[in-house]
């Protein structure tokens, strides 16, 4: 059997060496005279010295503004559902503290809250009833943080972890309502919204992607939509990264 794009690239992924693996939560401003702001929640096990993270910051900067990256520590997601929930409740606290309190000593006027997959969870933490959060784009999403990772190839591992906790999907949700996207988005009134979806996604499924943005849109909210056919989960990334015009 064939092996989609997406599961060839989680393969390789799951075999870098341990040197690569975050374990606490970092963050990195990076200033010029902008007054536009870009904080980015980034995908599961990003590093900002590796590629892609380190060409996006390069290309924020290029464009003239500035930005606040974070690492997210490995355990962000884990089998451990209390921790996982503990994780992005505290990041979410400390993402907005990092906003607040920038934007008040650089005067930012447009704030841009960018997630890339998993991080699309924080930012939408972080951007719901924020006002200080202007726009919110959303790289390869989901509605559910739960659903996405049970259906997803790229979480299968950690999926069999926590069925092994005899945890169900049932009981996931219960357990993470708090974080999923479809339950942070009634505060986003006001905010532009853009969302990139690819049809191939097999890491957080194209159809959790589409019901997040019917979501939005059953809110009064209209989102811009970028949608391919056939890219994946990581080359939709890899496209924003290297062709975005910020």
């Amino acid at each position: 059997m064939s092996l989609s794009i997406d599961e060839i690239i989680t393969n390789v992924r799951d075999r870098l060496s341990e040197a690569t693996i975050v374990r606490k939560l970092g963050k990195y401003f990076f200033h010029s005279k902008s007054e536009k702001l870009y904080v980015i929640a980034p995908y599961w096990q990003a590093t900002i010295s590796q590629f892609p993270m380190r060409i996006l910051k390069k290309r924020i900067l290029q464009a003239g503004y500035s930005c606040l990256i974070y690492q997210f520590p490995i355990k962000i997601l884990s089998e451990n559902v209390n921790l996982t929930e503990e994780y992005f409740k505290e990041i979410e606290k400390e993402i907005k503290k990092d906003i607040f309190e920038i934007k008040e000593k650089h005067k930012f006027k447009e704030i841009i809250m960018l997630g890339m997959s998993l991080g699309c969870v924080n930012a939408l933490m972080v951007s719901n009833q924020n006002q200080d959060v202007n726009r919110v784009i959303l790289v390869v999403p989901g509605d559910s943080l739960s659903d996405s990772l049970w259906r997803g190839v790229g979480t299968r591992k950690l999926r069999n972890q926590i069925a092994k906790h005899h945890i169900n999907l049932k009981e996931l949700e219960k357990d993470w309502q708090d974080l999923d996207p479809k339950n942070n988005i009634n505060g986003l009134a006001g905010k532009e919204i853009e969302v990139y979806l690819s049809k191939a996604d097999k890491i957080i499924p194209y159809k959790n992607g589409s019901y997040l943005v019917k979501d939005i849109k059953n809110i009064g909210i209209s989102p811009v939509v970028i949608k391919n056919k056939s890219l994946g989960h990581y080359f939709t990334l890899l496209k924003f990264v290297m062709f975005k015009k910020f």
